[in-house]
């Protein structure tokens, strides 16, 4: 992009966490980035000049809400991330109903209705680009994970469909989908996070930086030919797939 061309204009939904916040870390020398959260932003955040909104994704008028601040910001929607998500390890007869639900609801419904909120007008300008993160749990599984496999499963089983609604106005849709990550969510399975990591076959967990600059090539442009397509960004893991599930 050179200096006489208009900045992109992204939302990172899930902006105050370690994952959201690596994506706007990474993609904010480039672009507008609007960072979306139910806290304030991180200061660093703020001084690299991400614009803030906090919000309760699970609300039914999110996404209008996030379209008034775009709105107020003088941005359109050129891109969307979606890094929210919440994660309890426990077996399916232990779960509470309210745990399944809510992780149905942070982890799937809102990033639908934000999607559905914002899509209408990539479509409109023929150019957008969206990616969702998911978790390879939502395609390989593992004990303890049944409810939380199965909304970000969702996430997966959405995209295919959502591509081909949208690739023909110039729209993209892709899922990146981590294995372990070094992050605060990594500590709460502490005790699962040393076998998943001894069954990848680079023997390690991913980096922050290492997956927010693979999200920040999905949504930005030179992807531009990548639709509907799952990302695995897991150090192999997902080629481990003769190996025994790790017990919760």
């Amino acid at each position: 992009m050179t200096s006489d061309e208009p900045r992109s204009s992204c939302v990172v939904v899930g902006a105050t966490g370690a994952i959201g916040a690596g994506i706007c870390r990474a993609l904010a020398p480039n672009w507008n980035v609007l960072g979306v959260g139910r806290s304030e932003l991180p200061e660093d955040l703020s001084a690299a000049g991400v614009a803030g909104l906090r919000a309760d994704i699970t609300a039914p008028d999110v996404g209008e809400v996030i379209e008034s601040r775009l709105h107020d910001q003088g941005w359109d929607c050129d891109g969307l991330v979606i890094a929210s998500g919440i994660h309890q390890v426990a077996l399916l007869a232990e779960l509470k109903i309210e745990s399944m639900e809510q992780m149905l609801a942070v982890n799937f419904l809102g990033p639908l209705a934000i999607t559905k909120a914002l899509v209408p007008a990539m479509l409109s300008q023929r150019r957008g680009s969206i990616v969702w993160i998911s978790s390879l749990r939502g395609e390989r599984g593992d004990p303890g994970q049944v409810a939380y496999a199965a909304s970000k499963g969702a996430m997966n089983a959405s995209l295919y469909s959502l591509a081909r609604e949208v690739g023909r106005r110039n729209v993209r849709i892709n899922v990146v989908a981590p294995g372990m990550v070094v992050s605060p969510m990594a500590e709460m399975i502490a005790q699962t996070r040393q076998a998943l990591v001894d069954r990848s076959p680079l023997g390690r967990m991913a980096d922050l930086e290492e997956l927010a600059a693979a999200v920040a090539w999905l949504v930005g442009p030179h992807s531009s030919y990548v639709t509907g397509t799952i990302l695995n960004v897991d150090c192999g893991e997902s080629a481990a797939v003769h190996q025994e599930p790790v017990s919760a």
